[in-house]
């Protein structure tokens, strides 16, 4: 079984019977993130802003001001926790040994980052690196925004962290629609639904991803925010908020509110370390501390779970019509078939590392039935065809 799976509590127990035994030497190597990105990874307001930064190295803090990386927002002062706090403590509650690093310039875009801050993101000591775009760049150019340079420079950003080590985990960090953009006149999406800015930052970020094989993930907390809001958990306009539902949006209508900001982080949480975030519970630590209920902690957790679970395809391929890549059993322990695919279709499977560590042809008649090593150790996979991918838990 993998211990990682087990609940926080089962852990704990675990932990320290192999302390008991001797058998600490056992304990997980720890894993080294950082979160590159702007004010949509830091918060910008309290109770995020700061939260847990004891436990996270800021990057920019205490630089001078001639540095193109200081913290020169007076309302926003550092050391900064923020999302990346939220992440570190559930990490920790669940047993995992993370050093989580945050590299954010607020206002600014992963183009300023490759030009001022590749010095702290192409470093060979990384193993995971988490990119977010400003805001609006992900947005098609009638709207304002700037597909190109996002995709030039998420690009040379993967690239650069690639070459400085291979075994990196690269994950796009998808934002959510922008509430000051959508329900005042005169803005890109004025009068209509906010689902509309959410689908074009889906396409922005996912058409990145499918067309980029070294990419480890996208984190969906955009899609997450529209889940919430469809599922009647959140409001959907701010402006004019239901009281009885969650706001996710801040004061500004634009950056998240602390309930915005925790379901970010559950959904990072799940799809950078591949743990159900329900295990968190409605005890979880960081919602005691923000002022969650435990009623809305939980239900952000299931939102995220649900989000992170769905199946994501690319766009053209395989094409209108075509039958969606199953996988089946799914948790499975020996084999597992595919389902939905072209005969001669190429079927990988991949590890959290990003390594491929089998691939098989779907035959001209049947399912292809791909036998698993041996040893293959407990986790969560991905399974890719034909533009398509699927999460494949390995028990």
């Amino acid at each position: 079984m993998d211990f990682r799976l087990l609940s926080p509590a089962a852990r704990r127990l675990g932990g320290l019977a192999l302390a008991l035994c001797g058998l600490s030497s056992v304990a997980a190597a720890q894993t080294r993130i950082l979160f590159v990105g702007n004010s949509f990874t830091h918060g910008k307001y309290a109770p995020v802003l700061n939260y847990n930064s004891a436990a996270v190295t800021d990057e920019n803090y205490g630089l001078p001001s001639t540095n193109p990386r200081y913290e020169s927002v007076a309302s926003e002062p550092g050391p900064w926790g923020g999302i990346p706090g939220i992440f570190k403590k559930f990490t920790d509650e669940a047993g995992l040994n993370y050093d989580v690093h945050i590299e954010a310039i607020s206002g600014n875009s992963l183009q300023y980052h490759y030009n001022n801050a590749l010095s702290v993101i192409a470093q060979a000591s990384w193993n995971k690196v988490v990119l977010q775009e400003v805001s609006t760049r992900p947005i098609p150019d009638a709207r304002g925004g700037s597909r190109a340079a996002f995709y030039d420079y998420s690009t040379r950003l993967e690239q650069a962290i690639h070459t400085a080590n291979p075994a990196a985990q690269v994950y796009l960090y998808q934002t959510w629609a922008r509430a000051d953009l959508t329900y005042p006149t005169s803005q890109p999406y004025s009068g209509l639904p906010i689902d509309t800015m959410t689908a074009d930052l889906h396409r922005g970020y996912y058409r990145a991803f499918f067309s980029n094989a070294r990419y480890a993930a996208v984190a969906p907390a955009g899609d997450a925010w529209l889940r919430a809001i469809v599922a009647g958990t959140a409001t959907r306009d701010p402006y004019n908020a239901d009281p009885t539902k969650l706001n996710l949006w801040a004061v500004d209508y634009n950056h998240p509110s602390k309930w915005g900001s925790y379901l970010n982080a559950c959904v990072l949480f799940y799809t950078i370390t591949g743990i159900d975030p329900r295990t968190l519970g409605g005890a979880e630590q960081a919602a005691v501390a923000l002022g969650i209920t435990s009623a809305a902690a939980v239900a952000l957790q299931q939102l995220a779970y649900q989000q992170v679970s769905v199946v994501v395809t690319a766009g053209a391929q395989p094409g209108a019509g075509a039958a969606a890549l199953s996988v089946w059993p799914n948790p499975a322990r020996a084999a597992v078939q595919l389902g939905g695919l072209l005969p001669g279709q190429v079927v990988e499977v991949y590890n959290t590392l990003g390594q491929r560590i089998l691939a098989g042809v779907v035959p001209p008649v049947g399912a292809l039935q791909l036998v698993l090593p041996e040893h293959l150790p407990a986790g969560v996979y991905v399974v890719r065809s034909g533009g398509q991918a699927r999460r494949l838990v390995v028990e």
